[in-house]
């Protein structure tokens, strides 16, 4: 296939370029100025290109280099009456996402040894629609001494290891000192990076109590949950977990961070973190109107903090933004009381379109760091760089197509994720994803471009577009992938 007359979002670029892009066995086999094998209308201007070359004309259109999502919790196998492969990885399509990596933690059993993993894998290789990667997990159940061999035997296949230092989930509690540093060590050995899930338990339980007092036999409010996980728990997790690792820092990975000052302290020391997309659409002032739709750990802080964390990214002090999409059904959401509601939001189909809205078209990110916010940061991290995260020859031919002059609003109707219970609903926001191309086949297409390519969805539809790829085409990467 070739995409003709498009404008597209290249690598060391300030701004966009009208190119044609050649795509051959998956991957990109040139990319050339627009105009110099075919014409401005789609049509074949050199004769060394064969009949039945498909051309698809992008005239009108942005293509940007596939979104990554490398924090997704896509709940199979063991918790699908969330999420699944197949409904997940359809809205990451949907949003312009051509990779997810997915976490071990909301799976059962969870990927703490390579038999785990290869059950996992058996089951999501026939339903995944976008390519996907693995972590693997620590936690607190493991002898520390154990650590060491299943970092070891796990890292082959996986590009990363998550731990928390505080945890809702039995099947997968939380690690300790020794655990942590065992851990830290381990990895950086295998050179993989160790993401942690960074909330200090200490200063929550303070905190828990201190509103306990407050508020007394009151019925708890929304105020009571965003006030008892305070900015000085990540801050004192950050802090901890850069001491425990020691001279192994620069190997540590926090996770959805939403405190300022956490991202600062992290970025000083030489190691990476990441935000969500929530933490710069939302503050705490938001749970009045929106209440469990917006409810995750950590939770949204402060408007002044929502401010400081663009600025953050904006000057690369956080190197991407990520989903933590981890939806929900309605009676696990809205359960009367804040503090039982689950904790997580469908969020990977809205992050591509929002941070293109809100971050590049409203001039908060340059065009360079907008691009490594949503691809390249991530593929550097996880080790798929050869081979993802930009628009290059020779790279796997993953890019979206963007409508830039159309204005829409964000409909829950239109997700297809099992759960559509997002904060985002009603959002407006610039840009429309016309389509989402993974390894050169079109896996998510508006009405308008199925039309122009002649095809028909039969996996999911609705009346914004729909998913034309197969589950199961969805590749499995590992680090290093090429």
């Amino acid at each position: 296939m070739i995409i003709a007359n498009a404008a597209a979002a290249l690598p060391g670029e300030r701004d966009f370029r009208l190119v044609d892009i050649f795509m051959k066995g998956g991957k990109i086999a040139a990319i050339k100025e627009a105009g110099t094998r075919v014409d401005p209308g789609g049509h074949s201007v050199d004769p060394s290109l064969s009949a039945d070359e498909e051309i698809l004309n992008a005239k009108g259109l942005l293509a940007f280099p596939g979104a990554i999502d490398p924090h997704v919790h896509f709940d199979e196998p063991g918790f699908t009456h969330r999420e699944d492969f197949t409904h997940g990885s359809a809205e990451a399509a949907r949003g312009g996402v051509t990779t997810v990596i997915d976490m071990p933690c909301t799976s059962i059993p969870p990927v703490t040894s390579p038999r785990a993993l290869e059950e996992k894998l058996s089951i999501i290789k026939e339903k995944a629609l976008v390519d996907f990667a693995f972590y693997g997990g620590i936690n607190g159940h493991m002898i520390p001494e154990d650590i060491s061999g299943v970092i070891e035997s796990l890292a082959p296949r996986v590009v990363g290891f998550k731990a928390y230092f505080i945890s809702g989930m039995d099947t997968f509690p939380a690690v300790d000192d020794s655990q942590f540093a065992a851990a830290a060590q381990a990895c950086a050995r295998e050179g993989r990076p160790l993401l942690l899930h960074a909330e200090d338990p200490d200063v929550i339980a303070e905190a828990i109590k201190e509103r306990a007092s407050i508020r007394g036999s009151q019925k708890h409010q929304w105020i009571d949950y965003y006030a008892s996980r305070p900015m000085d728990a990540e801050v004192a997790a950050v802090l901890k977990a850069l001491k425990l690792a020691g001279q192994y820092a620069k190997n540590i990975h926090i996770v959805h961070v939403g405190t300022a000052k956490a991202a600062a302290i992290v970025s000083e020391k030489g190691a990476t973190c990441e935000t969500c997309a929530h933490y710069l659409a939302f503050d705490e002032t938001d749970f009045a109107r929106l209440g469990a739709s917006l409810k995750t750990a950590p939770p949204v802080k402060s408007p002044e903090q929502k401010a400081l964390l663009w600025h953050l990214l904006a000057e690369g002090q956080i190197g991407f933004v990520t989903s933590d999409h981890a939806g929900a059904p309605e009676y696990e959401k809205y359960t009367d009381d804040p503090l039982t509601a689950y904790g997580g939001i469908p969020g990977t189909g809205t992050l591509f379109p929002y941070l293109l809205s809100e971050g590049l078209f409203a001039k908060r990110l340059t065009l360079d760091r907008f691009l490594e916010a949503t691809s390249g940061g991530a593929a550097r991290r996880y080790g798929l760089w050869q081979a993802k995260g930009s628009l290059q020859p020779g790279k796997d031919a993953d890019f979206v197509l963007v409508d830039q002059n159309h204005t829409g609003r964000i409909v829950s109707s239109n997700m297809m994720s099992k759960s559509t219970i997002t904060p985002f609903a009603g959002m407006v926001l610039s840009g429309r994803i016309e389509g989402t191309f993974v390894r050169g086949m079109p896996v998510y297409a508006s009405i308008r471009l199925a039309a122009a390519l002649g095809k028909k969805g039969d996996t999911i539809v609705n009346e914004a577009g729909m998913i034309l790829a197969q589950p199961g085409f969805g590749k499995f990467l590992t680090w290093g992938y090429r």
